[in-house]
């Protein structure tokens, strides 16, 4: 069969980038013998374009990755399809899987996967091309043509990520890809956060899938490293980005793969951590193996908004720590920080900034927060009737919350004033020669 599917990353601020969870359904549909191209709408595409794209390829069922933020835009264009085939919808990613009656209510929508897509999206093609039974897809939502939704439970999680085949990232150009973007490739090693933030959605899905298997799990060093190098015999990069949660973790398999690929490559590579998890020992393996840039987050530099409100019991004093390690093994930091959370205030926001200081990061990234379904925070605002406003598609424009204790503007300031810090410790890092070169800024 010929599957489509749509990823739309219009007014997002992202630069084009490979959609990791469609390649991999790519990569197991093209393993069962299906045939697959991806869509992918980096700016606004008018009907007749888009028309003309799924008349041409005639796909015999079109699948949309979504979040929160794209989901309007994934409504307009699926009735916009709707309104000349009648090849079947469906819908993935955060917005269906923590709104799925929102989603499954959209006319244009004809079913929906909550959760882990891989051997759903698998079993709807197969279905499909037999004329198998539609409505009894685990992880899958469906409506018949009465209107009636069937409404499944998931399957258990994927206990073992190393049967998963690698990402297709022929659905792409990549090559012009990885031109374009000085973040790609990126590669994740595990899926799951052993960690519960309410900002987060993972403490959601671990929800949904409980009694479904382990929730957090890793790929095997070798596994990663076969993928890393299966991409370089292809393509040719010379840094790389791992997105998992909390890369590092697990300081045996991080001992183990940091061996590994030490030995097999000389590239550089950034990755995600937390500051509770790794040390000045796990930097110095890590360094050594190849480790430039660490992404941390720090959220907040108030510790009982980070600790309360976040559920993130991290002290600055860990955080602070964690950075020196790095950058005394010449590893470069990048901070995460939000603003705008239940509880912020004029003084909290600067206080942020005074961590960001102290720590002196090559570059600090700085967004408005904007609660998404799903997280327990998002359910303190919809019980505290913060949220009055419409959502953006990106968390650099404005918030959605009235919070009782910060003003509109005070709170746009503030964050006008982060983000004019960022760029002159940026500025600052630069001058002295030290530019980061992993990533896009």
């Amino acid at each position: 069969m010929k599957i489509l599917f749509i990823y739309h990353n219009i007014n997002t601020k992202n630069i084009r980038h490979l959609p990791l969870g469609l390649s991999i359904l790519s990569g197991i549909l093209k393993e069962h013998g299906h045939e697959v191209k991806l869509l992918y709408i980096q700016e606004a595409i008018s009907d007749g374009a888009l028309l003309g794209y799924v008349g041409e390829y005639d796909p015999g069922v079109i699948g949309f990755s979504t979040g929160t933020l794209q989901w309007p835009e994934t409504v307009r264009l699926a009735r916009t399809i709707k309104s000349v085939f009648k090849a079947p919808v469906v819908c993935g990613g955060p917005h269906p899987t923590f709104m799925p009656e929102e989603v499954i209510s959209e006319p244009s929508v004809d079913m929906l996967c909550i959760g882990e897509g891989e051997y759903a999206m698998l079993d709807i093609v197969h279905r499909l091309e037999t004329g198998g039974d539609m409505a009894s897809i685990p992880n899958v939502w469906v409506k018949n043509q009465e209107g009636r939704v069937f409404r499944n439970g998931v399957r258990d999680l994927v206990e073992n990520l190393d049967s998963l085949p690698f990402p297709d990232r022929s659905i792409l150009p990549y090559q012009d890809i990885i031109n374009e973007s000085k973040t790609e490739p990126v590669f994740i090693t595990s899926r799951g956060c052993p960690y519960n933030c309410t900002f987060c959605s993972n403490s959601a899905i671990k929800k949904i899938y409980k009694g479904k298997g382990r929730y957090v799990r890793q790929r095997t060093p070798e596994n990663v490293i076969a993928e890393i190098g299966f991409l370089k015999s292809r393509y040719a990069f010379e840094t790389l980005n791992f997105y998992d949660e909390a890369f590092g973790f697990n300081r045996e398999w991080n001992r183990r793969f940091c061996e590994i690929y030490e030995k097999e490559f000389s590239m550089p590579f950034g990755a995600f951590i937390r500051a509770e998890t790794v040390d000045r020992e796990s930097f110095r393996i890590m360094k050594r193996a190849g480790l430039a840039l660490i992404y941390l987050g720090v959220e907040s530099g108030n510790e009982e908004i980070r600790r309360k409100v976040m559920n993130r019991k991290v002290s600055n004093e860990t955080i602070i720590n964690t950075c020196r390690d790095a950058q005394a093994e010449g590893i470069q930091v990048w901070t995460f920080n939000i603003v705008g959370v239940p509880g912020e205030t004029v003084s909290t926001i600067q206080e942020t900034m005074a961590l960001n200081r102290i720590i002196n990061p090559h570059f600090a990234s700085v967004s408005i927060y904007q609660p998404f379904p799903g997280t327990a925070m998002y359910d303190e605002c919809v019980a505290n009737h913060y949220i009055e406003k419409d959502y953006k598609t990106n968390l650099y424009e404005d918030s959605v919350l009235n919070l009782k204790t910060i003003q509109h503007h005070e709170l746009l300031e503030g964050f006008r004033q982060f983000q004019e810090l960022s760029n002159q410790m940026k500025e600052a890092h630069e001058k002295r020669g030290d530019r980061i070169f992993l990533v896009d800024l």
